[in-house]
């Protein structure tokens, strides 16, 4: 049988109007997908350099999954009589790396690994990025020099850890000494003696 063209219009207007219901009930009707969420341990309240963390000192909050830091402790038992190796901020995820077990050694020999060195560098302002990195964190190191083509900046090392923050005196031209910020970093031997060379 032969169809008119109105007849073939009704019956596309049918079919488009049964899809279109058919998307609405789906939609309508579909479960929508759950954020994964897990517990971290954050800070309830600022906790100072060297303290040993009490169950009143930390919270657990939840935060999606995909935000989880590898290295973020999931309960209060965790870090309850545990010691902060930084000061660590209200609000902030407690990661593994920034605590010790307490009367755990904190001395430099116990925190380097063999065959590895600690060499500390003298920054500023902008080198130091505004100062925030602190020990756990990881940095990479830039070097600046002129050459027949101009000035240069290569990369020497890539994600060093922090292994201390300080100051360092170092002499002014009038010989007087003043005292300037510092990391100390875990680097390989090799690494040290490029390093003392390019400060120069």
């Amino acid at each position: 049988m032969k169809l008119n063209n109105w007849t073939i219009f009704i019956i596309a207007l049918f079919l488009a109007a049964g899809a279109a219901g058919y998307t609405y009930y789906y939609i309508s009707h579909a479960e929508p997908e759950q954020e994964v969420m897990v517990p971290v341990l954050a800070v309830a309240r600022e906790i100072p350099y060297n303290t040993v963390i009490t169950p009143e000192m930390v919270t657990v909050i939840r935060i999606p999954k995909e935000y989880a830091h590898p290295q973020a402790l999931r309960s209060p038992s965790d870090a309850t009589g545990k010691v902060a190796k930084v000061t660590l901020l209200k609000d902030e995820i407690i990661l593994s790396n920034k605590i010790a077990v307490k009367g755990q050694p904190n001395r430099f020999s116990y925190k380097i690994p063999p065959k590895q060195r600690a060499i500390t560098l003298a920054v500023n302002e902008i080198t130091g990025v505004a100062g925030f990195p602190t020990v756990g964190d990881r940095l990479d190191i830039l070097l600046t020099k002129e050459n027949q083509n101009g000035t240069q900046t290569t990369t020497m090392l890539q994600n060093k850890e922090i292994l201390a923050t300080g100051a360092i005196s170092m002499p002014k031209e009038d010989g007087t000494q003043r005292l300037v910020p510092s990391v100390t970093l875990i680097v390989t031997p090799l690494e040290a003696e490029n390093l003392t060379l390019a400060e120069t």
